[in-house]
């Protein structure tokens, strides 16, 4: 018996408890949004930290078509961050503290954060709780954003009264694919818009190409030179609109929404529309509550441009539910 003990015994010594790193979360987040973009950000951890681990960022959650953000691509790129701590630097973009039971971890940004696009916060790799100081071995990112009141109450000086626009839309979820759309978005003094989407295609006129291309084929004459190419072929910027224009086909379609554009401190401004049904009848797709979100800004050369999201609640294809739609999107004004 005694020797059965001393067995059981070494087994059970030998057997440890698994303890898991510290997690973050967002407790203040509703469904991944926060109320405020001027307010402190709330971070929790499920148990005290050891600061001198910690290294977090809260970046604009910019993404390719495999999820992954530009410092995880190859080549790798630069994060595009707002604020930034790390254990040898402190604090960059705002101001943090860590509460005396070390575990929130409150961040007070310098600036506002932006309303577009959605944004990230990413704790790096290493951090160590206190009792058992087991590390975290890989990241872990929270995409979180803000809500938007649409309340339009002040003109814009970004925005044209009326304006042209060509619109590509690379949509991610649920099918990759890329949408075309030229819009014209009226605003008035309140910053409230009125906005007409119709859907584009390549110009068919393949005389524009010499020799000309065949009737299944389109011209495309950006970025140069000139080739026949298939119609569905996807544009490299919005800076192709000239080889587009509205599809007046069967398979064409338009929709209207309203929305507000709010100037921004920075020069910007923010487009954001109330959600609207978006039906397409062939093939037979319908978007539940889509929105676009857009921050829009002159560049170096004079060209009004955008750049933000698409979101639809669901995707219907045919009568099939597909889930949630997302994608990024581009813009620029088009001169008359």
């Amino acid at each position: 018996m005694h020797a059965f003990r001393t067995a059981f015994l070494g087994v059970f010594l030998a057997c440890e408890v698994f303890h898991a790193p510290p997690e973050p979360s967002l407790p203040q987040a509703q469904s991944g949004l926060l109320a405020d973009p001027s307010a402190p950000v709330i971070v929790l951890f499920d148990r005290p930290i050891d600061k001198s681990t910690l290294t977090l960022e809260i970046a604009r959650d910019i993404v390719n078509d495999r999820g992954q953000l530009a410092d995880e691509q190859d080549p790798p790129g630069n994060l595009s961050t707002l604020y930034t701590y790390d254990p040898l630097r402190g604090d960059y973009g705002g101001t943090s503290s860590l509460s005396a039971d070390l575990t929130t971890f409150t961040i007070t940004p310098d600036v506002a954060l932006p309303l577009n696009p959605e944004l990230v916060l990413i704790v790096e790799p290493g951090l160590r709780d206190l009792a058992y100081e087991v590390p975290t071995v890989a990241r872990r990112k929270i995409v979180f954003g803000y809500q938007l009141n649409l309340t339009c109450t002040a003109p814009t000086n970004v925005l044209p009264a009326s304006g042209d626009y060509f619109i590509l839309i690379d949509v991610q979820e649920p099918v990759g694919t890329q949408v075309k759309l030229f819009a014209t978005i009226d605003v008035d003094g309140t910053g409230k818009f009125t906005a007409h989407f119709s859907g584009a295609t390549r110009n068919p006129d393949g005389t524009r190409c010499s020799p000309a291309c065949p009737t299944t084929d389109a011209c495309r004459t950006l970025p140069g030179p000139p080739a026949c190419v298939a119609p569905s072929t996807s544009a490299d910027s919005t800076d192709e609109y000239p080889d587009f224009v509205i599809n007046t086909t069967a398979a064409g379609y338009s929709f209207d929404a309203v929305g507000c554009v709010v100037d921004q401190s920075d020069g910007s401004a923010l487009f954001v529309n109330e959600p609207v049904d978006v039906f397409i009848s062939q093939p037979t797709v319908t978007l539940r509550n889509t929105k676009l979100t857009a921050t829009f800004a002159v560049d170096g050369s004079g060209v009004l441009r955008g750049a933000g999201a698409l979101t639809a609640d669901d995707v219907l294809l045919g009568t099939a539910e597909s889930g949630p739609g997302s994608g990024t999107l581009q813009a620029r004004i088009v001169p008359n």
